[in-house]
């Protein structure tokens, strides 16, 4: 029988000899324990890897500018509203005025988007964006039920307008709050997202004083509500920023 080494699918193993191997190899060759060199083989190429790769396009998109274009989009309708822009004798407490007209875009803009966001954020691990936007999210549309006549929300106060302005009112501090939290938590991330936080907060908070001192101080309740509006459209503005910046780095074309 001759000497044929067995078959590996049709093609020889290659075997390479270090220097201290081949002199060993070679000064040992006449016993019988031969010295056994080693085999270096090369790693199988991918495509012969019984393996099935996601394409770079099925990658999850990035919720971070879904849920910035909604909010900065809904908050600047809503500031240029209280800052009075349309409303009768620039009066931001007339009960019928453009604040009705933000009911659709905060529940399905800024409230149903940036809620859906706020969910995509939790797919792709991100903790504080998932909080950020399902709060906000949730923010608008609790907002939006206000402008919903059957619900009767105004109408269950019995004319008190005192005491609806001060539940409006402790609404909005509530959230003044939970922003000032969002900052503190936001101090690790950059500039642009502060400053947008740093802006909501005095919005709220502004927002929130007006509607307290709207029955005993009408004149300056309307100053200051006007001052929560344009606290809200410069951050709407910087909100803006965020997103062209954030889409312009990550955004995919279409065609």
């Amino acid at each position: 029988m001759s000497n044929t080494p067995s078959p590996s699918n049709g093609a020889s193993t290659p075997t390479h000899y270090t220097d201290k191997e081949d002199d060993m190899h070679h000064h040992c060759g006449h016993h019988h324990n031969h010295h056994v060199p080693r085999t270096h083989t090369q790693k199988p190429h991918q495509s012969m890897v019984s393996q099935v790769y996601d394409p770079p396009f099925y990658r999850v998109a990035n919720p971070g500018p879904l849920g910035l274009i909604s909010f900065a989009l809904t908050t600047f309708v809503l500031g240029l509203y209280q800052c009075g822009a349309g409303l009768p004798g620039s009066n931001p407490f007339g009960g019928v005025g453009p604040d009705q007209a933000i009911f659709g875009l905060a529940v399905f803009f800024g409230g149903i988007a940036q809620f859906f966001a706020g969910l995509m954020e939790f797919r792709v691990g991100n903790t504080f964006g998932t909080t950020v936007h399902c709060s906000y999210g949730a923010f608008w549309l609790a907002f939006a039920m206000f402008f919903v006549p059957d619900l009767a929300i105004k109408d269950a106060y019995k004319g008190d307008d005192r005491a609806y302005s001060f539940a409006l009112g402790i609404f909005l501090i509530l959230w003044c709050f939970l922003t000032l939290i969002f900052f503190i938590a936001a101090l690790k991330t950059n500039v642009a997202i502060l400053l947008v936080l740093g802006f909501l907060f005095l919005a709220f908070l502004f927002l929130s004083l007006a509607q307290f001192l709207q029955t005993s101080h009408p004149v300056a309740a309307i100053r200051i509500n006007k001052t929560g509006g344009a606290f809200s459209v410069i951050c709407a503005f910087l909100a803006f920023l965020c997103w062209c910046c954030w889409y312009h780095d990550g955004g995919y074309y279409l065609g």
